[in-house]
């Protein structure tokens, strides 16, 4: 389960969001372990680990992020097709003469090779795009550090890939993101370098 005012992930027997304070479960005011886990019952305002840009923001680039995993699956898709019509088929699509050379230095090895680490490529990043996405929906605390790398190399693809790693670093890149993905992650503040 998670907050629905900050997105920290709680179980049952939460009655506090570590992060926001949020009452989450409603229960006895004596109740052993109803004590919240924050400042609010104290009267001290709740401070956020950032300014809530990746609160706002983490849902929305994961979206983005599953759409462009789904492009790169069905441009894998669709390169295993164009394979297997012009290079496995009978049909001879370059004419009658066929290709120049069908031996070890031909033509057509080196482009069904082409297609095979194209295709290898595509369904790499796709697999990668799709796992960092997940890891974002279930604040796994790794999730981060994949997304600012695959954001960095999403930049050489102009210009859907670059405005993608663009709005991906503005959102995860700062110091103050990280910690308030930390918080969202429930990762806690001493456990990271200094």
């Amino acid at each position: 389960m998670y907050c629905d005012r900050c997105g920290t992930p709680f179980n049952s027997e939460t009655r506090y969001c570590s992060a926001c304070g949020k009452q989450l479960t409603s229960g006895p005011a004596g109740a052993a372990g109803a004590q919240p886990a924050s400042g609010v019952a104290l009267g001290r305002p709740v401070q956020y680990a950032g300014d809530g840009r990746v609160r706002r923001n983490l849902n929305i680039v994961a979206g983005f992020w599953i759409a462009a995993g789904l492009l790169r699956l069905l441009a894998f898709g669709g390169l295993l097709m164009f394979r297997g019509l012009f290079f496995n088929s009978g049909w001879d699509w370059m004419g009658t003469g066929g290709w120049p050379s069908s031996g070890a230095f031909g033509v057509k090895p080196f482009l069904i090779g082409g297609l095979i680490s194209g295709g290898a490529m595509l369904a790499l990043f796709a697999v990668a795009y799709l796992v960092f996405a997940w890891g974002l929906l279930e604040r796994q605390p790794w999730a981060r550090m994949l997304g600012i790398v695959l954001a960095f190399l999403a930049l050489l693809r102009i210009p859907f890939g670059t405005a993608l790693g663009i709005y991906t670093l503005w959102v995860l890149l700062p110091e103050s993101s990280g910690r308030e993905y930390d918080a969202l992650a429930g990762v806690s503040g001493p456990s990271r370098a200094a």
